[in-house]
């Protein structure tokens, strides 16, 4: 099974790739590293050809609020819209939102 991480070569994108890997997915790591950008959709198209799966661990680039919740917005469209053009069937997203209200 293909599966994208976006995020993938963060810390816990790393991890993902690996373990999915180690269990026999073909993981793919997509970052801005690797020239896929959520925000504007540079490089989506040819990473998520084929893909079963897309797993996002993104991460925004700052943690002033009104910049997490635009770069969330942004790039959740983006993915999402991407995504259904390729025909993906699953996306699982994991966030610590919240976490620290638990």
């Amino acid at each position: 099974m293909k599966i994208v991480v976006i995020g993938g070569s963060g810390l816990i994108g790393r991890q993902v790739v690996a373990h999915l890997a180690g269990h026999g997915h073909e993981a793919v790591s997509a970052s801005p590293s690797t020239g896929v950008d959520v925000l504007t959709g540079q490089g989506l198209a040819e990473v998520l050809a084929g893909a079963d799966v897309v797993v996002d661990v993104s991460n925004a680039p700052s943690f002033e609020d009104t910049a997490v919740l635009d770069f969330f917005t942004r790039s959740g469209r983006t993915l999402l819209a991407a995504e259904v053009e390729a025909g993906v069937a699953h996306h699982v997203a994991l966030s610590i939102v919240g976490t620290d209200r638990a």
